[in-house]
């Protein structure tokens, strides 16, 4: 059954699961869910017992994104799938977890975690997921694609990575985190998201990218890199293709600094892993330097000053 999500706006974001369904219909409903709601595509199972899937599902403007996690699988858009549901759209899928393939007229793909597809949603394929999945569908509707790039689709698949330090993975690491971040509800400017996610696509594209693009995958690099104690300005600018004075300008314009910015990825990084019980018995000299602190004391005192707690007095709340 579809829910809307309590919290945001009216038509935004929705969830389809085929938990409590009868057995016998969740493969008719979740087909029917997903030729409404994103690509037709027709599923079956790949052992005993049914499907369980899920799918949140934000649409915006100008795109529509969706997280699905799903049991092993097989799901085709056929001929005549695209005939009964045409999507006038392309597609990226990003994997998250679980390696899956992808049949399409010209071949064959593997994906594995950190890997993406883009694809016309409107040519024949195939998908399966051995060990099940868990991925984000994008679908940008064709008027978008041209708006992007002056075309109206693909004439093969493009497949990029989207986790690592390349500046191409970057941008599209930071569109996976944006639309995921959307998805869990993080997500405070609806508009802001998606020109965020516009920009960021037509860097995958292959198109220039714009100062919101720039600061998502500043923001995305700072993270991925934080734990690095020589983590500056200068080497954040050169990943995202951008001078020095132009990166200090646009954190300026998002109302911080770049310093600012990577103190706040470390203490971040810090306090999920202070307050994780894998970590219980990590001294906080040693977690300082993982999360690249120079000294405890310095640790400890702006963690206090962002949290409200010492980092001893927050594990120790954490474990009460």
């Amino acid at each position: 059954m579809t829910q809307p999500i309590p919290g945001v706006r009216p038509n935004g974001l929705t969830r389809f699961s085929t938990a409590g369904l009868p057995e016998a219909r969740r493969i008719a409903m979740w087909e029917e869910h997903n030729a409404r709601a994103l690509v037709g595509l027709q599923a079956r199972t790949l052992a005993g017992g049914g499907l369980k899937a899920t799918e949140l599902n934000l649409n915006l403007p100008r795109l529509q994104v969706a997280q699905v996690w799903g049991n092993p699988h097989v799901v085709e858009r056929s001929a005549r799938e695209i005939a009964a549901h045409p999507a006038d759209a392309v597609v990226a899928y990003f994997t998250l977890e679980g390696e899956g393939f992808f049949y399409h007229q010209d071949g064959c793909e593997i994906l594995r975690p950190g890997e993406a597809i883009l694809y016309d949603a409107d040519q024949p394929f195939m998908r399966g997921f051995s060990h099940g999945l868990k991925e984000l569908a994008l679908k940008i509707p064709r008027s978008t694609l041209r708006e992007l790039t002056r075309q109206s689709g693909l004439k093969r698949p493009k497949v990029f990575g989207f986790h690592g330090p390349q500046a191409e993975r970057i941008y599209a690491g930071a569109l996976a985190s944006s639309l995921g971040a959307a998805l869990s509800g993080r997500a405070g400017d609806w508009d802001e998201l998606e020109n965020t996610a516009l920009e960021l696509l037509a860097v995958t594209l292959g198109a220039p990218a714009g100062p919101a693009g720039h600061l998502a995958a500043a923001q995305a690099f700072i993270s991925l890199q934080s734990a690095d104690p020589q983590l500056s300005a200068g080497r954040i600018a050169a990943a995202v293709g951008i001078s020095e004075r132009q990166l200090s300008r646009i954190f300026a314009e998002g109302g911080t600094s770049v310093p600012r910015a990577i103190l706040n990825a470390r203490l971040e990084a810090a306090r999920q892993q202070l307050l994780s019980p894998a970590a219980a018995r990590i001294p906080l000299s040693a977690l300082a330097l993982q999360q690249g602190f120079a000294s405890q004391a310095h640790f400890s005192r702006v963690y206090k000053e962002k949290f409200g707690l010492s980092p001893l007095q927050d594990r120790r709340s954490a474990s009460d």
